[in-house]
Order: C-alpha cells, then sequence, then structure tokens
C-alpha cells in the first residue's frame, strides 16, 4: 500500500503570478489538477494526502470530489518540512510506503512512480534524479573559477519515496533534534537520520513550474500532449 504526499503548501513567489503558482489557471484547469490527474491514474497509489497553502484550503478541500484517492487535506506549514510533517501526520499507521511530490510537478511520466514503488521492496529511501547535460562551472566573484566532471553530478528532482518506518524516524528525530526548518530538504533529513538515499535517473522531463516563463512552457506543452491523444 503506498500514500503519496502532494505538497501544495507554497506561496510561489518567484513566479509572481498573484497567488500561489500550484493554483493558478492553466488551460482550463488549475495547475495542482493536472498533477492531480496524473498521479490519480497510478495504479500503485491508493491515497493521496493534499498539502495546501492556507489560503486555498477551501479550494483544495473542494478537490476531492474530483479526485477520489484524496483521502484528507491539511494545511502546509511555513517550510517544506513542516508541510512534509502535517502530511505524514495524516498518512495511516498501517501504511507501508509514502511517496513525496510537488503540486507544480505535473508532467513526470508515471512509470517513475512505479519504478519507486517497486524500488521500496528493498530500499527505505529512493528519490529522483536527471543527469547534469551542460557544463558545471564554478565561479568566483562572476568569473569561471572551475568546471567540474558533470558525470558526478546530478538534478535533484521529484518525486522521493520512503518506507513509511524510514519517514516516520526521519521526522521524529528532527523534531526532537529541533532541525526540521534548520535543513532545507527532506533527504538531506533523512541522511541525517542515518539512511541511505538512493537514486533513480529518470531520463525525463520533469518541469518544475516555478517562474512565469514556465507557464508558457507548461501550456505548450499540454497542447501538444493534448493533440496526441
Amino acid at each position: 500500500m503506498t500514500t503519496l504526499i502532494l505538497l501544495a503548501g507554497g506561496i510561489g513567489k518567484r513566479a509572481g503570478l498573484g497567488i500561489p503558482k500550484q493554483y493558478y489557471p492553466l488551460e482550463g484547469k488549475m495547475i495542482i489538477e493536472h498533477t492531480l490527474e496524473n498521479v490519480s491514474r497510478i495504479d500503485g497509489i491508493e491515497s493521496i494526502v493534499l498539502v495546501s497553502n492556507p489560503d486555498f484550503i477551501e479550494t483544495a478541500g473542494e478537490l476531492k470530489g474530483s479526485y477520489p484517492k484524496i483521502s484528507k487535506v491539511t494545511l502546509g506549514g511555513k517550510t517544506r518540512n513542516e508541510s512534509l510533517l502535517k502530511g505524514f501526520r495524516e498518512v495511516e499507521k498501517g501504511e507501508e510506503k509514502v511517496i513525496v511530490h510537488d503540486a507544480v510537478r505535473p508532467f513526470i511520466p508515471p512509470r517513475v512512480f512505479r519504478k519507486i514503488i517497486r524500488g521500496l521492496d528493498d530500499k527505505d529511501v529512493i528519490t529522483t534524479v536527471n543527469p547534469i547535460t551542460g557544463n558545471l562551472i564554478e565561479l568566483d566573484n562572476g568569473r569561471v573559477k572551475r568546471i567540474h566532471d558533470r558525470s558526478r553530478y546530478v538534478i535533484g528532482e521529484a518525486p522521493t519515496g520512503y518506507r513509511y518506518d524510514a519517514l516516520k524516524k526521519t521526522l521524529e528525530l528532527a523534531v526532537k533534534g529541533k532541525y526540521l526548518n534548520t535543513i532545507p530538504h527532506d533527504i538531506l533529513l533523512a541522511m541525517k537520520a542515518g539512511f541511505e538515499v538512493h537514486t533513480f535517473n529518470c531520463n525525463c522531463f520533469n518541469l518544475k513550474i516555478t517562474f512565469r516563463e514556465d507557464i508558457e512552457i507548461a501550456r505548450a506543452l499540454i497542447r501538444i500532449l493534448e493533440e496526441g491523444t
């Protein structure tokens, strides 16, 4: 059994859209709806916990009517890790696996989720990565200092999968140690808790809608996908 925690608690300041980008309308639906459509069709995901920006909690609650896999809707926190903690508290205690995903990543292929779910049979934590295709340049005051071997580095993506007990221990230790909101990402919390974080190289287009320009990229891609169906 697998529950997906969908993080939609951010304010989207960098996009400059006036509202949190996950609730921004895009080709007739909110961005979060495109993501929900994608993850809802994955057989291995039985339930979804939606963690919402507090100002849009009523909108998030209304989504339950259209997406029946949403089992719980809860308020997000001040940070990503705090939102994850609040979402995890809504996961059924008998659950086996938990996947953490961003509401503003609507295009990742379902095969990635399926691969992570299978991988959690014998691994505690698996996160998604993509290769770096350009030069990895280190700067010093705006000047090139050195070019690194890009084969040693990857781009961190989402989703990330956890065995239930691994995420439980990770978050409990972070709360007890009072570093939940001082360490910027949950996979670093997992490493601090003693877990090896394995990677799955998806080699896929995984747009995270962050800036206003990304809206137009997403709009064009949706139209292309619709024309191909």
